[in-house]
């Protein structure tokens, strides 16, 4: 499939799913905060609050998509890259051989967060950014699941590491 001018890099977030339990492992990001507590990272994930507009994870994690949608919606149509709407599809059927027992808990999230960072990569190409860190995290075989500050004006990302 081509998914346009940054296809190789979408290519390699679909690569990723299909092989994260065998995908070389990189340094961890300096920038973030690192747990290794699995109720923890649950907690955090799922129902806890961040800063002082008590966003959520997932309320974080929209946010900063839809920076990357506002981008993709101001393109003209000869420069929207196509198959965006194919990626759910092929990151969960690569994920769901991947994804071990102790981590389904996390699934859909996942699912979710390698499809952002493949769509974010479609339309911004490889630059820094919130889901580029994301894709590191999740390279050097963590699971982001929070924020620590006070979001959007300042913090890190929060990441598991078993």
């Amino acid at each position: 499939m081509n998914y346009g001018v940054h296809s190789n890099l979408v290519e390699e977030v679909i690569q990723f799913s299909n092989s994260m339990m065998d995908f070389p492992k990189t340094q961890r990001p300096q920038n973030i905060v690192t747990i290794n507590q699995y109720e923890e990272a649950k907690r955090l994930a799922i129902t806890e609050v961040f800063g002082e507009d008590e966003y959520t994870w997932s309320d974080i994690r929209q946010l900063e998509m839809g920076k990357v949608k506002g981008k993709l919606y101001k393109l003209d149509s000869s420069q929207k890259p196509s198959g965006l709407d194919e990626l759910t599809g092929l990151i969960a059927d690569g994920l769901r051989s991947q994804i071990t027992d102790s981590y389904s808990d996390f699934f859909e999230s996942v699912v979710v967060d390698l499809r952002n960072c493949a769509i974010n990569r479609a339309i911004n190409g490889e630059i820094e950014n919130f889901y580029e860190q994301i894709f590191r995290i999740y390279k050097a075989g963590g699971f982001p699941c929070g924020w620590d500050g006070d979001y959007p004006e300042e913090g890190k990302l929060i990441a598991y590491f078993a």
